[in-house]
């Protein structure tokens, strides 16, 4: 591979990565935004909206 189209490969690559991690930040601010609905609801309303980890579905 030449110099130059090393380069513009990194460059790129970099663009990637950027555009990764720009859009990782917004995908957690976006799950922190619905864990907090979650919260409110749940004391607002008084309702288990959430399962508990380690829960056993109903056999019903």
């Amino acid at each position: 591979m030449k110099k130059h189209n090393q380069e513009a490969y990194i460059k790129a690559l970099e663009r990637r990565l950027s555009a990764t991690e720009a859009e990782n930040q917004h995908l957690k601010l976006k799950a922190e935004a619905f864990e907090t609905a979650i919260q409110i609801a749940e004391e607002q309303l008084q309702i288990k909206i959430l399962k508990k980890s380690g829960a056993k579905p109903s056999t019903n």
